[in-house]
């Protein structure tokens, strides 16, 4: 055990040693290689969606992704409109053109519904009528008075697209399940002739698609707001619901949280580090230790395509605890030493050598501690079996 530790501390000390004599290539490349990974942070990902707290192979993931395959997104954007009355023809106009400029403009829609383009099924004497609900669009009060009573007295349209008291509308959009980024899949695949499949199409793994992403959701939800602020008014008021606007404002909730304390979190230990060290490079040091680290974990994160979710956005703060810990340890270490001797590449060695005997003192003292706990914990046992040997000097002529 005694050889390792000193092959450890020599190998410290050795390393310590080449640091200080190449410290200007350390430095170079340290930054180069920083620099490589930070290049990769704005590809980054981030997943604020339910199904980024499950594991890829999870069961519950799996029936889901399955459900999605065969019924497509169950998720959907809801729109609430109110106006002063929406059984007007001004209303009625102003939210066709809300639902048109939705429909046109807004990416990945598989599905848009309102009052605009609802089914109205009916039924009349022995037949059967299906047609639109504003195949007909009211002309005046009377035709206006019937198409609200059809609206209201239909219970598919209640609680959906209208209001039980007929206060406000919904405009409900239904994005696509997959993402329409390019796929390594054949769009024709299975409209090819009855052939007999090759060796190698046959051996070649059948790629599915990815379902729609984070970033595209983000495009849908941004158009969608964009839109709406355009008609809304004092007159017309609109609100926006769905789970896909909650992901969106999650993600913009946690990227401003993220910046936000960490700038609090960064300042405050710069002033916690001046108060300790007294010193310019006392501040910065430890700092640009964990900023370089944060930025370098960030793009190792970017190139291995891990994403940064709800669970995983408390790594900076763990990054900065932990580095500023580590590195405020071992410049005490080196600025006690160095007033004392005042040489900088013998202290280097010092710092290293130091911080590996402070460890294995720091380990040798809790086993200790725990050796001590464990004997307290055993001496109701001895003293239960009888009593103390010094019971035993007794004078051996009372038995």
């Amino acid at each position: 055990m005694a050889n390792i530790r000193n092959r450890i501390e020599k190998w410290f000390e050795s390393y310590a040693h080449f640091i200080c004599r190449h410290r200007i290539k350390t430095i170079i490349i340290t930054l180069l290689i920083t620099a490589v990974f930070v290049s990769q942070i704005p590809k980054i990902q981030l997943d604020t969606s339910t199904e980024g707290f499950l594991h890829d192979d999870d069961p519950a993931l799996l029936a889901y992704n399955s459900f999605r395959d065969q019924f497509g997104r169950d998720e959907v954007i809801i729109i609430a409109v109110k106006p002063p009355n929406i059984f007007t023809q001004a209303s009625l106009k102003k939210l066709s053109a809300l639902h048109a400029a939705l429909e046109e403009n807004v990416p990945y829609i598989e599905d848009i519904t309102s009052l605009i383009n609802a089914r109205n099924t009916r039924g009349e004497a022995d037949e059967l009528i299906v047609e639109d609900l504003l195949e007909h669009r009211p002309q005046n009060d009377a035709e206006m008075a019937i198409f609200k009573n059809r609206v209201l007295t239909n219970p598919i349209y209640e609680n959906l697209l209208i209001s039980k008291d007929g206060s406000f509308s919904t405009i409900i959009i239904k994005t696509h399940s997959h993402s329409m980024a390019p796929q390594d899949t054949d769009v024709l695949e299975g409209f090819e002739k009855d052939e007999a499949p090759d060796s190698q199409t046959a051996a070649r793994p059948t790629a599915k698609p990815s379902y729609l992403t984070d970033a595209e959701n983000s495009q849908v939800v941004n158009a969608v707001r964009g839109i709406v602020a355009e008609y809304t008014s004092s007159d017309f008021q609109i609100d926006i619901a769905g789970s896909p606007v909650v992901t969106d404002f999650l993600k913009r909730s946690m990227m401003h949280d993220m910046r936000k304390f960490m700038g609090l979190a960064i300042g405050m230990v710069a002033v916690l580090l001046f108060i300790m060290f007294r010193r310019i490079s006392g501040i910065f040091l430890p700092l640009i230790i964990v900023i370089l680290s944060l930025l370098s974990t960030l793009g190792i994160m970017s190139i291995t395509g891990t994403a940064i979710k709800l669970p995983t956005q408390i790594l900076p703060s763990f990054l900065l605890a932990v580095g500023v810990g580590t590195a405020v340890h071992i410049l005490a270490i080196f600025f006690h030493h160095y007033r004392e001797h005042g040489h900088k590449e013998e202290n280097y060695h010092y710092r290293y050598h130091s911080h590996v005997e402070q460890a294995a003192e720091v380990q040798l003292q809790k086993s200790r501690i725990q050796g001590r706990r464990c004997r307290d914990q055993t001496l109701p046992l001895y003293q239960v079996e009888g009593p103390r040997q010094e019971s035993s000097k007794e004078d051996p002529k009372k038995y």
